[in-house]
């Protein structure tokens, strides 16, 4: 009985040590107000912040003695509801109390089979009615039509370290179909389009130093602007890196934000992104939350390579619509796979 204990402890130790691990795999940043759309665009902030100008606010959102930069982004850009299908997104605005947090969990389970990877983060007791939550989920799957070739570890930007890549070896003809050029003006500068089963269009834009310094969306509607789609030839190349992000941010700049016209300050303001693409595709988690607090007063000839071994921006968009509902610089080695 000593030995079964004992066995049963260390089992115990293992699954609650997994179960740490799995709560705190993603990484904690925290992000400045104004570095909002800098270097990513994520659809499920943009969908809690619609909630709440529309649904509380209802008319500009504006803070007692601070202007937000990050607000100003937000208001410039063109809604999420238009990037992303219905079936693909949930939002709502609930009362932060155990039974809001059950309907929550039930409805992202049955539209998306998901579990939250956020929820837990806020505090959901009895008697908190008086407050809010605006909460948002975004899940999509996207499968290319024909799974790429894993190539051989190499660097990237000239890194020191050697990640996974995927593309096309000596095959390139096999994906004509899939890889489309969309811009190539020399060596250094570039952009291809990979087509997918289920309509969705990766897009890959490579950067240099002045267009770095340029948002994702600013970047996105250069490239509209080039964008002229051709044929990817059989002694073209293409490469691109496997990508991993799985990243929590706080935007701590809006905490504390007494909000003009309500009587409610945010409390806490925070998105996570789990993304990843590899040589079958990509897919996308992405969930955000806004808690409200009520205040106490009232505020040609030759071969063309495409390979996206140096810093790049990545757009995913649905077919047909204008812009993107999910944008990525990939600048360095952070989101790269060993």
């Amino acid at each position: 009985m000593k030995k079964i204990f004992i066995i049963l402890t260390i089992f115990t130790f293992f699954i609650g040590a997994f179960a740490i691990h799995k709560v705190f795999a993603l990484q904690n940043v925290h992000m400045k107000d104004s570095d909002y759309g800098m270097n990513m665009y994520t659809p499920a902030f943009p969908l809690v912040y619609e909630d709440l100008k529309e649904k509380i606010v209802k008319g500009k959102v504006e803070f007692a003695g601070y202007h937000s930069l990050m607000i100003d982004t937000l208001d410039s850009l063109e809604s999420p509801k238009n990037r992303l299908g219905e079936e693909f997104y949930y939002n709502t605005v609930a009362k932060r109390t155990p039974e809001f947090k059950k309907k929550i969990e039930a409805d992202i389970k049955e539209k998306f089979n998901e579990k939250s990877s956020i929820l837990d983060m806020v505090e959901w007791e009895p008697g908190n009615e008086d407050e809010i939550i605006l909460y948002s989920m975004v899940k999509k799957n996207i499968e290319f039509i024909k799974q790429f070739e894993i190539l051989d570890l190499m660097a990237f930007d000239n890194s020191d370290e050697q990640f996974k890549y995927f593309g096309t070896k000596d095959k390139s003809k096999e994906y004509r179909a899939q890889v489309q050029p969309v811009f190539y003006k020399d060596e250094n500068n570039y952009a291809v389009l990979l087509k997918t089963k289920t309509g969705d269009e990766v897009i890959l834009y490579t950067m240099n130093e002045n267009t770095a310094k340029k948002s994702v969306s600013a970047l996105w509607n250069d490239l509209s602007k080039k964008m002229n789609p051709e044929t990817f030839k059989e002694d073209d190349k293409f490469l691109a890196p496997f990508i991993e992000i799985k990243e929590i941010i706080s935007y701590d700049d809006l905490s504390n934000r007494e909000i003009k016209g309500t009587d409610y300050k945010i409390s806490k303001a925070i998105e996570s992104v789990e993304f990843l693409l590899d040589n079958k595709g990509a897919k996308l988690k992405n969930e955000a939350l806004m808690m409200l607090e009520t205040c106490a007063l009232r505020v040609e000839i030759e071969p063309r390579y495409f390979y996206f071994n140096r810093p790049f921006v990545l757009f995913i968009k649905e077919e047909g619509r204008k812009n993107p509902y999910f944008m990525v610089k990939i600048q360095d080695v952070k989101y790269l796979v060993r």
